[in-house]
């Protein structure tokens, strides 16, 4: 297994997967040179071929609380409330970019939440296409921004990743009442796809990601994310023609030849 550092990153390859070990001290803060970071890796994740599949998790007790306080005091001090306001705004757009990006990626990326996650670190997590989470109703996950500061977490488009999970109406008292959840409760909101045992997060969600590429292939996976997650913002006839677009493209230059003989050598 291949082992690539950071600052705040460490990357490991494996059988095409990689798996990103934030640590960005003390509790992965969301700021210009940690989001500088993950767009960086995102960046050369995409460009290699062999890659099908991202693990996102973290090496400290946190998965992520969000925004940088130290950096928004130093911000603060230096250009006042205004000042804040406006640089906050700008790193938030790369904040948006870089869940965008996630999401438009033709891999698959699968956040293991080993810690709690909370604000920006729940928008990131929202951002990526699955969710696993460790069984422990200490684990804390939520969006406290509107007990904070009077605002919706939209930093990265939470709000909008967080209402495609949860439902408008479940999303909405979510983020109004600020009040974070346990993974059990985030399993049956809809904001977490899996529970998993603690001490086997890690190799149950890289197991899991490395089954998905050795069956799908980077095609299958990017064919299936443009389907669900384009299509179901379609009306049913427009994503029907998606659909059968992305449906032969991917059989044309995927897994299916070969997956159809086999099917055929064993049933037919």
């Amino acid at each position: 297994m291949e082992n690539t550092s950071t600052a705040g990153l460490r990357i490991t390859t494996g059988q095409g997967i990689q798996t990103w070990h934030m640590g960005f001290a003390p509790v992965n803060a969301l700021n210009p040179k940690s989001l500088a970071e993950l767009r960086s890796a995102l960046a050369a994740a995409i460009a290699d071929k062999s890659l099908g599949a991202i693990v996102l998790t973290s090496d400290l007790k946190v998965f992520s609380a969000g925004g940088d306080a130290s950096w928004m005091r130093s911000v603060l001090d230096e250009k006042g409330a205004d000042g804040l306001v406006d640089d906050f705004n700008q790193i938030m757009d790369v904040f948006r970019q870089l869940c965008a990006e996630m999401r438009r990626s033709p891999l698959l990326i699968i956040a293991a939440l080993n810690g709690h996650t909370l604000a920006g670190g729940l928008e990131l997590a929202a951002a990526c296409d699955l969710r696993h989470a460790a069984n422990n109703d200490r684990l804390q996950i939520g969006v406290p921004e509107m007990s904070l500061f009077g605002a919706m977490p939209s930093g990265g488009g939470g709000s909008q990743f967080i209402a495609r999970l949860m439902g408008p109406s479940g999303a909405l008292q979510f983020i109004l009442d600020a009040v974070p959840i346990s993974p059990a409760a985030a399993l049956e909101n809809g904001l977490v796809d899996r529970l998993c045992n603690p001490e086997s997060l890690l190799p149950d969600t890289e197991a899991f990601a490395e089954a998905m590429v050795a069956k799908a292939g980077r095609i299958g996976i990017a064919a299936a994310k443009r389907a669900i997650f384009e299509g179901t913002e379609l009306p049913l006839m427009s994503a029907m023609t998606l659909d059968h677009a992305i449906h032969w493209d991917a059989m044309r230059r995927g897994n299916f030849r070969a997956g159809a003989v086999n099917f055929v050598k064993r049933f037919g």
